[in-house]
């Protein structure tokens, strides 16, 4: 049933490719890099506590591809959808790979107990690779930023990626997860419960959403910050999936990136 999802990255570019317009349009390929911390939201750790939120943290790298559709004619035209996508619209496919080490914090794992000796001793890494495309709207006509040395636009994204993702789910303590001795209740399913941790790698989608500024450097260049969201249709990715009523969400992950963008000029 998740594979259904995919099929919005088609619907994506039928969007794209659909729009008839009577203008001329100049495509443009342009290429980026970016890099910046990364703050994976999954089971380890307590929801909306401070420093599971900033402990838990790791770094991504990613190179996207911009697809832009510069408008010579956009004026006196009977195709206005048309013309103000190609002003203000780019098509962007992303391949990013992101990694956290994991581990649990909060009142619970400081208990001097057997349970909190047990969250105390559990590690963990998300380790994402994912590749998807997207659309991202400009305030400024695209054309016009790129003939403006030292422009400034914010811009606003919607994507939908491919992820495929290799958890680590461990502990310190002799016997490994999966023991009573070993393994805090809620990540000990009882026999016939589907496992509450998993080092298995496997595959599942995500949506991002991304507000960033960016700023013309050169005739080729550009420099830009960026603010990404992912949210992942599974909630395996971290390798956690805890037993009961607090387990309400998948994972999902925050990303600031800084980039730099090299225009192709094909």
């Amino acid at each position: 049933m998740k594979y259904k999802h995919y099929t919005l990255i088609a619907f994506l570019w039928f969007i794209v490719l659909g729009i008839k317009t009577e203008v001329y349009s100049q495509i443009t390929h342009d290429i980026s890099i970016m890099a910046g911390p990364v703050s994976f939201r999954g089971d380890y750790g307590l929801r909306y506590d401070v420093e599971s939120n900033l402990k838990n943290s790791g770094v991504g790298i990613g190179v996207s591809h911009y697809l832009s559709f510069g408008c010579g004619n956009c004026y006196g035209t009977r195709a206005f959808l048309g013309s103000y996508f190609n002003e203000h619209f780019s098509v962007r496919s992303t391949i990013s790979y992101h990694s956290t080490d994991k581990n649990h914090f909060g009142h619970w794992s400081e208990k001097q107990s057997q349970g909190g000796l047990q969250l105390r001793a559990m590690f963990g890494n998300a380790s994402v690779f994912e590749a998807g495309t997207g659309l991202e709207y400009y305030l400024m006509r695209i054309i016009e930023f790129e003939r403006r040395a030292g422009a400034l636009t914010p811009y606003a994204g919607i994507g939908y990626n491919f992820v495929y993702y290799s958890p680590l789910a461990d502990t310190t303590l002799e016997g490994g997860l999966g023991l009573p001795e070993t393994t805090f209740p809620t990540f000990l399913a009882a026999p016939g419960e589907e496992p509450a941790f998993t080092n298995n790698p496997n595959a599942t989608s995500s949506v991002n959403l991304q507000v960033g500024l960016k700023y013309h450097y050169s005739r080729k260049s550009d420099l830009f910050v960026e603010f990404r969201w992912h949210r992942y249709f599974s909630d395996l990715v971290d390798g956690l999936r805890p037993i009961g009523p607090q387990n309400k969400y998948d994972d999902w992950m925050f990303w600031l990136s800084f980039g730099y963008i090299y225009n192709l000029e094909w």
